[in-house]
């Protein structure tokens, strides 16, 4: 019975461990909360920083690193190179991106706008809610991020990104069975390296928001799950956009 409760214990403590310990916590923002110039300013910074990061994967003009800095979880980075027209590049991006007003739904994912800025009737400023859609045992996970939308010349298009809870101090309805997951700070960017070639850069960091351990987030969900999905969401934009000029 002792050697019984005794391992009992040691098993419950490695679950404890795996699954629960060292999780990060962070706090609620609101969509006033978010500077447009500032979080560009840091994502740009980090995406300078993502140069350095060895690459985890490759595959023909693809390239995928990872690192734990500066959050404290992992962020992604994918580099993809394409011969293509930069504005079909960036018409791409932006429906990657901007779901509209109406819910875009697929298999295993539904998308929704809840908030819109626009100038001269295009939108610049947008929160989308993303739930992907898990089949038992696995969660559903539910994101709430503010996109701020960016043209600073006419070879470069960059949407900086980042979770909120709350719009005028008012939550945002909680998707039922979902966890919420946070997404820090990250940006997508576009620059037409020369006539006809395009490079398109996205760094990106998702926490579980405390449900997860930070072993289980940057070494089971990123390595395994986030670090795959972002690689097969490079190479199906690169051979989408490969020979798309105008």
């Amino acid at each position: 019975m002792a050697i019984i409760i005794v391992l009992g214990g040691v098993v419950l403590g490695v679950l404890w461990i795996v699954f629960l310990a060292g999780a990060a916590t962070y706090p609620d923002k609101d969509v006033r909360d978010l500077d447009r110039d500032r979080l560009f300013q840091q994502t740009e910074q980090l995406l300078r920083e993502s140069d350095a990061w060895p690459a985890d994967r490759t595959d023909r003009a693809v390239t995928v690193a990872s690192s734990l800095v500066p959050y404290p979880v992992r962020a992604v980075r994918y580099s993809v190179e394409v011969d293509a027209d930069m504005e079909k590049v960036i018409d791409y991006v932006r429906d990657e991106n901007y779901c509209g007003k109406t819910r875009r739904e697929k298999k295993d994912k539904y998308e929704e706008t809840l908030y819109e800025q626009d100038r001269d009737g295009m939108p610049y400023e947008w929160v989308r809610r993303s739930v992907h859609i898990a089949p038992p045992p696995g969660g559903n996970r539910d994101a709430v991020v503010m996109y701020f939308e960016d043209r600073p010349d006419p070879k470069t298009y960059r949407i900086a990104f980042e979770s909120v809870e709350t719009i005028d101090g008012k939550a945002f309805p909680a998707v039922e069975k979902a966890v919420r997951f946070k997404v820090l700070p990250s940006i997508y960017k576009v620059e037409e390296t020369a006539p006809g070639k395009v490079r398109i850069r996205k760094v990106e960091a998702v926490d579980p928001r405390g449900s997860m351990s930070t072993l289980m987030n940057n070494y089971f969900l990123s390595l395994f799950f986030f670090r795959s999905y972002m690689f097969d969401q490079a190479k199906t934009m690169r051979d989408t956009l490969n020979g798309a000029r105008g």
